[in-house]
């Protein structure tokens, strides 16, 4: 048996790690976890509640203080003499337009002038059924009518003597200007009277601002879905983030059972049972005497623990530590060869196929190193073989495309020096005829396969020559290059297939005047590339042309100049500058194509 163990122990990596990961893991949970709910549990205990419960205290007051200020205000109107002296002379009748102006512009003065007295009061309303209403600037005159207030229990109520303050939940103003529900806002609804008599002539409504309200209640945290909301004395929620609840009452569920039974406190705290989730649940009172309820599922509350965690992590890394330590002596005959092992890897990584490895072991790791010493002999062998095949075949390609010219291009320039010729313009023809030679010298390659970029930009003013023969004076060059970079060597033939390119399928089919641009620059955030964009104003490419351009495969067959001339440059960029380097195309139809080249430059500067 012992034998068997051995074996296994000693020949699996797996069976090693393991076991040591088990016994290091079991031993610091354990240990930390008890540790953790014994602790936590107490601290939750003693002080999570306090903080809320100061919390809930002191919206409470600045609830109470919002309220207070509407009571102020709605006395303030109701008491004021002039307004009673305008309702008395609308009452006696007889009045004229100027007159009712007048009353009109006095009132909603003396409004507006309380109003802006408190930032909690967002307008203020005098409303009436028979003669005019009142009101602050937003008041819509016309939704006043449109209203019918007697239809409404809440006017009742108050016409009716039945209630002398009124206050209603949070609501969006129907009275309010500039479209339906366009202010959040909770209204004191007071009887107007005339001081004399005492009859009841209408109602004023105070609108305070809903937001700063909802925001009191709000910024109190209570864990992830706790929530606090205020009821009336009779169990009607008043404030709530959630506008179904506002208005609905709570007197018939388990919770609003328990809070209107213990009205008499003005904090208190409590658990109990709500829809199955034991939550925690706190009460403070208003000073009129409506209540702020708060409540949160207890596993959500989450307390001052930080010492807590400081504590297990101390524990935890300490114990971790020593059985690290232990762990290392285990470990080290493992993670030795695995580490040799890695580096030869690196090496692979950096292109050195030489590399090998000199774990002996009979267990999965020599068996891992015997694999690696033979499948890196295996790919050495491979890439050299596949570069020697690759870098015949690129050069060859690339010979081939150099050697390659676009026959309706050669064909339509020898037929215009024809007809030059039957014209007797003699020495036009001898101008093109020694342009078509220079560039069919440099694109059968005589000089060599690089060229500066000096000569790469007179070998494009001797092409722009020939297209001029063909298309008139209508195609312009425009070049701009550093002067340090014009002795950079880059592939002969380059940017030549481009610029047909611009010509052929961009300029010369609009048939108006076009130019060409070329720049040449050296990057500043990339010093070691060269980035040389070729930009034409003409017809442009929709997204489909550009995809199929931009699909640069040497398996693909490639028509005419357009095919062959980019898949020349960009077999040149893969093999003279690498992956680093490359071609990006945009265009836009209707305005024309940009061909962007950047080029690591490896070749450096001829002086």
């Amino acid at each position: 048996m012992r034998n068997v163990f051995s074996r296994l122990f000693l020949r699996h990596l797996s069976t090693k790690l393991i076991m040591t990961i088990l016994l290091l893991l079991v031993f610091s949970i354990s240990l930390t976890s008890s540790f953790y709910y014994s602790s936590s549990s107490a601290v939750i205990a003693k002080n999570v509640r306090a903080s809320t419960k100061q919390s809930a205290q002191q919206s409470a007051d600045y609830l109470s203080l919002i309220l207070t200020v509407g009571s102020d205000i709605g006395q303030q109107i109701f008491r004021d003499s002039r307004i009673q002296e305008v309702i008395r002379e609308e009452r006696l009748g007889n009045l004229s337009i100027e007159q009712k102006y007048e009353m009109h512009e006095t009132v909603n003065g003396i409004i507006n002038n309380v109003m802006y007295t408190s930032s909690f009061v967002k307008s203020i309303y005098l409303l009436k059924e028979q003669g005019s209403s009142w009101g602050s600037g937003p008041l819509n005159f016309s939704k006043v009518k449109r209203y019918t207030l007697r239809e409404h229990q809440w006017y009742l109520d108050v016409i009716n003597n039945k209630k002398d303050d009124l206050w209603q939940p949070l609501h969006d103003d129907p009275f309010r200007g500039g479209g339906e529900n366009s202010e959040l806002v909770m209204s004191l609804v007071k009887p107007f009277r005339d001081l004399e008599s005492g009859e009841t002539l209408g109602v004023i409504m105070i609108n305070l601002n809903g937001s700063l309200i909802l925001e009191a209640i709000q910024r109190i945290q209570l864990g992830k879905t706790g929530r606090f909301f205020v009821i009336d004395p009779d169990g009607i929620v008043m404030i709530d983030a959630n506008p179904a609840m506002r208005g609905q009452s709570i007197v018939d569920t388990p919770l609003g059972k328990r809070v209107m039974s213990d009205q008499a406190s003005d904090l208190s705290e409590f658990e109990m049972d709500i829809e199955g989730t034991s939550t925690y649940v706190v009460t403070t009172k208003l000073k009129n005497d409506w209540t702020i309820i708060g409540t949160v599922p207890v596993h959500e509350i989450v307390g001052d623990i930080q010492k807590i965690q400081s504590t297990i992590w101390l524990y935890a890394v300490f114990f971790l530590l020593i059985a690290s330590l232990i762990g290392l002596l285990f470990s080290n005959r493992i993670t030795s060869p695995l580490k040799h092992l890695m580096r030869q890897m690196s090496l692979i990584e950096k292109s050195n196929f030489q590399a090998r490895t000199q774990v002996k072991s009979v267990d999965e790791i020599g068996q891992l190193s015997h694999r690696f010493n033979r499948m890196a002999g295996q790919i050495e062998t491979l890439i050299e073989e596949v570069h020697t095949e690759q870098s015949k075949k690129r050069e060859a390609e690339i010979r081939a495309l150099r050697y390659q010219i676009n026959p309706h291009f050669l064909y339509n320039t020898l037929s215009s020096i024809r007809w030059m010729v039957k014209f007797n313009k003699a020495e036009e023809a001898y101008e093109g005829i020694a342009s078509l030679v220079k560039l069919m010298e440099a694109s059968m390659g005589k000089k060599g396969v690089f060229s500066t970029i000096k000569d790469e930009l007179a070998l494009l003013q001797t092409y722009m020559t020939i297209q001029r023969f063909r298309y008139g004076s209508s195609i312009g060059l425009q070049v701009r290059c550093e002067d340090e970079l014009l002795e950079v060597l880059i592939p002969r033939m380059l940017l030549q297939p481009i610029v047909e390119n611009a010509v052929f399928h961009g300029i010369a089919p609009k048939e108006s005047d076009g130019e060409v641009h070329i720049r040449i620059r050296r990057l500043e955030e990339a010093y070691g590339v060269i980035e040389i964009t070729i930009e034409d104003d003409g017809l442009g490419m929709n997204q489909d042309q550009l995809d199929r351009l931009l699909q640069f495969s040497s398996s693909e067959p490639k028509s005419g100049m357009f095919g062959i001339g980019l898949n020349h440059v960009h077999e040149m960029i893969q093999l003279y500058y690498g992956t680093h380097s490359g071609i990006r195309i945009t265009s836009t139809p209707g305005v024309g194509t940009i061909v962007c080249l950047r080029l690591a430059d490896k070749r450096g500067s001829q002086s």
